[in-house]
């Protein structure tokens, strides 16, 4: 395959509906794929030797049963009519060797073959750059800065926008800017990037700037702005009219401008839509909160409405049809929708329910429990029992223990 002439790969985004594989072919390039695994880079299929690149065994990675080959050309099938939000990119390519270039290069630096393949499919072009000129220098700068390679590599996977700037006219002074304008370290500015793509790809300041000022103006502490620019920098950067009508609604919701509630709210309402808000309240309202009850405990804790329907229905299904609460202590202490089901409430709660039943402890608050650091935890509820049944199923419940 190394030689073939034409690479034709038809990147489609969202497909649901793929027209039929040609069985024969796709055979075939699950036995290179095999071969690979083996650590083989060729294999024989009718007596004609096969060189299986590392391009083409990126794009078996990447597209696996949604690809197939068709006169020379690797294709990504078609979506159904229906997906009209499918969008579809063609690259070109006489031999692999450029494709696989760039993904030696990915590789050298560090990068795994689930990060190359999530930098592949978010940015297909990349796979015709010159990596020494357009990623090396990028990754230079990006190194001399006080943050983790692991960490590093974890974002630029998953948002590879900055490998596609200019580094001297457009990373290097917006990275520089946004730093000095929110007084944050290097590592916060790479959080900013990691959740907004535009913090090193424009002037974020010139962006927000407006909607700072409105801000300013309701009395809200420019510390306050500025942490929350780093943490969720995409909800500044909207229109400023849009902006202002809403720090209104929140302001006549009761939030104080002073706390940093009032962003959390604020945030909010900029980011779901209104029909997210409809849904949002008819599943607490079939949890029996009256609307009166969600807005209480959106006040408590304006973050729990941005959590997905998902997640709420299966912690409040626990804690009702598990643990035995009534919805509304839920509603009291809206927080305990933000912990994780797995890591930490029912680790937590099975330890408690154990050692409540052994007669070593008589009272304790479920809500306060869940507040604990996971230090905290231990030292309060695992380490003074000394009692490896408790210690083993808090590890089985965790997931640690085999």
């Amino acid at each position: 395959m190394a030689n073939m002439i034409g690479y034709n790969l038809l990147r489609t985004l969202n497909s649901k509906v793929h027209s039929q594989i040609e069985v024969a072919t796709m055979s075939a390039l699950l036995k290179a794929e095999k071969e690979r695994r083996m650590g083989k880079s060729e294999y024989y299929s009718n007596n004609r030797r096969v060189q299986v690149s590392a391009f083409e065994s990126m794009i078996f990675s990447i597209f696996k049963s949604q690809v197939f080959i068709r006169n020379g050309s690797f294709i990504r099938p078609t979506c159904a009519k229906n997906s009209a939000l499918s969008v579809s990119k063609k690259l070109h390519f006489e031999t692999s060797q450029q494709p696989d270039t760039v993904i030696s290069f990915f590789n050298n630096h560090g990068f795994s073959r689930t990060q190359i393949r999530d930098i592949v499919q978010k940015w297909p072009a990349s796979l015709l750059c010159n990596p020494e000129k357009t990623l090396l220098p990028k990754l230079q700068f990006f190194y001399s800065k006080r943050i983790s390679g692991s960490q590093l590599l974890r974002i630029l996977s998953s948002n590879p926008d900055a490998f596609r700037r200019s580094l001297d006219n457009c990373v290097i002074p917006n990275f520089n800017s946004f730093k000095e304008f929110t007084r944050c370290g290097d590592d916060q500015v790479f959080l900013a990037y990691k959740n907004y793509s535009d913090v090193l790809s424009r002037n974020f300041q010139a962006i927000v700037a407006p909607n700072i000022a409105i801000l300013k103006e309701y009395g809200v502490p420019e510390s306050n702005i500025m942490v929350e620019l780093v943490v969720h920098p995409r909800a500044y950067a909207v229109n400023p009219d849009k902006f202002s009508i809403t720090v209104e609604q929140v302001k006549k919701m009761g939030f104080n401008p002073s706390k940093r509630r009032f962003l959390t709210a604020l945030q909010a309402f900029l980011q779901i839509s209104k029909s997210t808000w409809e849904k949002k309240f008819d599943l607490l309202n079939q949890w029996g909160w009256s609307n009166e009850v969600v807005l209480s405990a959106f006040e408590k804790y304006p973050r729990f409405m941005m959590f997905s329907e998902k997640k709420i229905t299966t912690i409040m299904s626990f804690f009702v049809h598990t643990m035995g609460w009534k919805s509304l202590d839920i509603a009291n202490r809206p927080v305990i929708l933000s912990y994780s089901l797995e890591r930490r409430i029912i680790p937590r709660c099975s330890v408690l329910q154990a050692l409540l039943s052994k007669g070593l402890i008589k009272k304790f608050s479920v809500c306060l429990v869940l507040e604990y650091t996971e230090k905290a935890f231990l030292l309060r509820f695992i380490t003074p029992y000394e009692d490896p049944y408790i210690l083993k199923l808090y590890e089985q419940k965790l997931g640690l223990s085999e």
